[in-house]
């Protein structure tokens, strides 16, 4: 589905000084939150371990927004999964487990009551509860369907729970936990095996690399991709997850992306701008060095930076990909 470009923002921003022509291409669609946490060692799970936080006290603190996203990519994708499983969670019995569901739960509490006769379990390193948020969010449902459980468990540990029990595995916006080393075919030989014959997995992830960025844009994405990317290692990102559900043995691995544009194209592109924008002011003290400004971290200089870059986006008609993938376990003969 394409997204037709706006002619100015829903949010007024401040005009930056940059002004290019350009005749780029639209943004590709293809036929076709983000919260979790890990516990690992090293200096990129340092900086991956900011980004995390960052992420989490953004969605404790504003509910709404990340309820909103949600929301978003379900009308982006035009429904709450791809994976062909319809049947399979109408079907007596049915379980569904989202990995690193999030302290809000949004996906999987949307799901549980689609798929009402289905048995839904959400894991995540942090606890799952309305409670977790301060201040207490008016957007969250005050009840979460029986038909919801939550486990406190961290995905890259050893997860406890029975193998072959899910007729559905779904996992979203995890590139700040996985390290694409030797342990990353372990682990999702790991998840796979939860699986029960003839179930599907599902992976939806960000392309970290914007497309058609301006120059300002690139330094800011160029700095957060440094952030959480491994050293010497490739990035478990949107481009990569095709592979590793390949690499487990599941069959019929398709996969595929959709294009959001940034800060244009109407009222998608302002709910990831605003996203974006919320995110990266926060984390302005720790991309500060990587963005070519004099001096120490000063808030104006570098939110008149972020108003600039994303001025950008628009000339630019700036996007980000969001690839989604899926494979099916094997039935036994």
């Amino acid at each position: 589905m394409g997204n037709i470009p706006s002619k100015k923002r829903k949010k007024t921003l401040k005009k930056g000084t940059g002004s290019v022509t350009s005749s780029h291409q639209q943004p590709r669609s293809s036929q076709a939150s983000f919260v979790t946490s890990s516990s690992n060692g090293g200096e990129h799970t340092k900086m991956a371990s900011i980004l995390t936080e960052t992420m989490v006290n953004q969605a404790r603190q504003d509910a709404q927004q990340v309820q909103e996203l949600h929301y978003l990519f379900k009308h982006v994708f035009q429904r709450n999964l791809i994976a062909p499983v319809n049947d399979l969670l109408n079907s007596p019995g049915a379980q569904c487990l989202d990995i690193g569901c999030g302290i809000t739960a949004t996906w999987l509490i949307d799901m549980a009551n689609e798929y009402p006769t289905a048995t839904f379990t959400g894991i995540d390193i942090l606890e799952v509860s309305p409670d977790a948020l301060s201040p207490p969010s008016p957007h969250l449902p005050l009840h979460i369907p029986t038909n919801c459980q939550f486990k406190k468990i961290d995905v890259l540990q050893d997860i406890d729970l029975r193998s072959g029990s899910f007729d559905h595995v779904y996992q979203r916006f995890m590139f700040t936990v996985y390290q694409m080393d030797e342990s990353i075919q372990r682990k999702f030989m790991e998840l796979a095996n939860l699986l029960k014959p003839g179930g599907y997995m599902e992976l939806i992830e960000p392309d970290m690399i914007p497309k058609q960025a301006g120059p300002k844009y690139t330094l800011l994405s160029n700095a957060l991709y440094t952030m959480v990317k491994p050293v010497d290692q490739p990035l478990f990102h949107g481009p990569e997850i095709k592979q590793c559900l390949a690499s487990t043995g599941l069959e019929d691995v398709q996969s595929d992306y959709t294009s959001i544009p940034i800060c244009w194209g109407g009222y998608v592109g302002k709910m990831l701008y605003e996203a974006l924008l919320s995110l990266m002011t926060r984390l302005g003290e720790v991309l500060w060095a990587s963005l070519e400004l004099e001096g120490e971290y000063n808030p104006q200089i570098y939110n008149d930076f972020l108003d600039s870059a994303f001025d950008e986006c628009v000339e630019y008609k700036t996007y980000l990909n969001f690839h989604w993938a899926y494979g099916k376990r094997v039935i036994e003969s």
